[in-house]
């Protein structure tokens, strides 16, 4: 052997290859979770998505842009729609004084049908609502059969227009 050579023994470099194989392992799975992530959203891990706050179990207030309050199981469908589910609302009383009478959707002069499809950017804000509040125990009553709910207010009927004269000045 010559005196400016160097030896390695096997066993030095077993262990150094050993080491780069599992720092390269460990580098991927690093990426990989790293990728999955920011993909996911890091917002998810921190607060729960709107469809996590949504009680399944519990009945919800939907407060819309126009002004209208529907009440039901809601589910979010997509970033842009939540359906609802078993839909009532209040209706507007007659006389001042008076307290609005829930109603149960569906029985209107159009006929709606199940599920109430709504415009998440129509949504102002979602409340889950207590089991011991006001509708949702007339809600249970109703379902029970222990509480006749109001019918649907009259719906305004088209007024015939007259027909236009014309001018005795023309």
């Amino acid at each position: 052997m010559r005196e400016s050579s160097i030896v390695v023994p096997v066993a030095a470099l077993r262990r150094i290859f050993t080491m780069l194989v599992v720092l390269i392992v460990l580098l991927v799975v690093v990426l990989v979770l790293r990728n999955q992530l920011f993909r996911v959203g890091l917002s998810s891990l921190v607060s729960p998505t709107i469809s996590e706050q949504i009680d399944k179990s519990a009945f919800q207030a939907v407060f819309l842009s126009g002004g209208q309050v529907f009440f039901g199981h809601l589910q979010q469908q997509s970033d842009e729609y939540f359906l609802l589910f078993d839909v009532f609302y209040l209706s507007v009383p007659d006389q001042a004084g008076q307290q609005g009478q829930l109603v149960k959707r569906g029985r209107e002069l159009q006929g709606p049908r199940e599920p109430m499809i709504i415009p998440a950017r129509n949504a102002l804000f979602i409340e889950n609502l207590r089991e011991d509040g006001e509708v949702a125990t007339a809600i249970r009553k109703f379902k029970a059969g222990d509480l006749p709910l109001a019918t649907p207010p009259p719906q305004p009927t088209a007024s015939p227009t007259a027909t236009p004269r014309p001018s005795p000045t023309r």
